[in-house]
């Protein structure tokens, strides 16, 4: 029952990509409103300096020479000259790369230009403003005050501007002066700011990743290796532990988990007792069925045989004949020969013994022994005649341990054979009746071990 769940059911990639998706909005919601603080204030910035810078060469600006000008329209005149001096001084004063200049006659989305700071138009030349200036321009010559305007396109380039009214000796707003500045260097802070916001994002949402699965680990980890306990558990492996070191709700579960285990343990361990006794008391010798289990055991260390392996051999070796219960006591206990018929009644206890256990969900991992002890490795066994590596491992190996036992001591239609007589019967068989991998490893075991184990004299 080996069960691996799709990546997107996993709990450590759900809570790795909780935390990632969590931390990636946190960062990138930040950096957003970081962004939005720092375009408004370069905008504030940007737009204060140029109000400053309007208002005050608004002031060096005489209103009434002004008027004078544009009703002269011309720009050769000494007044003119003096006019545009000033808004000269102004540029290269703030270091503006871009004219400053006054507008007159301002009427919707049409003014008219009257003193520019670095060319010769005409006063009076027409300009068409952008839809983005125009109610800016009109509030400053409707209410005589300073204001600049957002970020605008227009045909010439990305602008911000700002207007300062140009007053006359009577206090009233005569032209509006015009400093702009081009707002590319603007855009490309916004755009250093936006490239800094996104780079913070994925750095954060790499750390994210990082410590999201660091800390699923944490918490998964733990789970995962008590889901692996709970497996063996409801397969019938009661041996299997797993040590949780958090003390926590998981480390409860854990604790609970393990006392659960170890009860069952218990429970299964006295239901197999009980299961041997009643097979010894059909006629085995007392304590038969665990020697079995040792000697089986004992083959398995020289293999490469698993833990869960192990116990399944230890179990399937204490069962192996349950089927038997089925078979008359007179055919078991018979001294003679059995007839074809008895013959075929005795060969169905495996069938039987599979029958009766796989309806006990803590003993079906004795199954392979039980079903498979009597199967030969050259495919003429019972029941079913498995080859080979078909045969269930476990009942391999048990069966070289089984007919080692049976040859060594007293049945009712023959005498105890001598084990050396035996072992060598084995090696005889090696690749007919019996697996030759298992044939070596029970070979090497030596005979004096063998016949502790066997419970039977020691090879003469």
């Amino acid at each position: 029952m080996n069960v691996r769940l799709p990546i997107w059911r996993r709990l450590g990639w759900r809570l790795g990509a909780s935390f990632l998706l969590l931390t990636a909005i946190a960062i990138l919601a930040s950096g957003l409103l970081q962004y939005r603080a720092q375009e408004q204030w370069l905008r504030q910035s940007l737009g204060s300096l140029l109000l400053n810078i309007a208002r005050t060469g608004a002031l060096l600006l005489d209103g009434d020479l002004h008027e004078a000008v544009v009703a002269a329209g011309r720009n050769d005149t000494p007044e003119y000259a003096r006019l545009r001096r000033e808004l000269q001084r102004i540029q290269e004063t703030n270091r503006l790369g871009d004219a400053v200049y006054t507008l007159s006659h301002v009427q919707g989305a049409m003014a008219r230009f009257a003193v520019i700071s670095n060319t010769q138009v005409p006063v009076g030349f027409e300009y068409r403003l952008a839809p983005e200036i125009q109610p800016i321009l009109a509030r400053v010559l409707r209410e005589g005050t300073a204001a600049y305007t957002g970020i605008y396109r227009s045909s010439s380039g990305t602008w911000i501007t700002a207007f300062a009214p140009v007053k006359n000796s009577a206090g009233q707003t005569v032209a509006a002066l015009d400093v702009d500045f081009r707002a590319d260097v603007y855009l490309a802070e916004l755009g250093a700011v936006r490239r800094r916001l996104y780079l913070h994002s994925l750095a954060g949402a790499v750390i994210a990743l990082v410590a999201g699965v660091l800390l699923a680990r944490q918490i998964t980890r733990p789970v995962g290796q008590l889901a692996a306990l709970a497996r063996s558990i409801v397969e019938g492996h009661f041996a299997s532990s797993v040590r949780v070191g958090v003390r926590d709700e998981i480390g409860m579960l854990g604790n609970v988990l393990h006392l659960m285990a170890e009860r069952l343990r218990v429970s299964h361990r006295s239901m197999t007792d009980v299961l041997v006794r009643a097979l010894e008391a059909r006629g085995e010798e007392s304590g038969s069925l665990q020697r079995l289990a040792a000697a089986s055991l004992a083959v398995a260390e020289r293999l490469e045989v698993s833990a869960t392996q192990r116990e399944a051999l230890e179990l399937g070796a204490l069962l192996h004949d349950i089927g038997e219960i089925r078979v008359p006591e007179t055919l078991l206990g018979k001294s003679g020969p059995l007839t074809p018929e008895e013959r075929m009644i005795v060969a169905r206890h495996p069938e039987w013994g599979v029958d009766l256990l796989e309806t006990v969900p803590l003993l079906t991992p004795a199954l392979d022994v039980v079903g498979g002890h009597h199967e030969r490795y050259d495919g003429s066994g019972y029941p079913h005649g498995l080859k080979a590596e078909d045969i269930p491992l476990t009942a391999r190996v048990f069966a070289v341990v089984d007919a080692l036992n049976a040859m060594t001591h007293d049945r009712p239609y023959r005498r105890a054979r001598l084990l050396g007589e035996a072992l060598e019967i084995v090696r005889e068989q090696a690749g007919k009746q019996f697996d030759p991998r298992i044939v070596e490893a029970a070979l090497a075991i030596p005979p004096e071990r063998w016949a502790a184990l066997l419970a039977c004299p020691p090879a003469s």
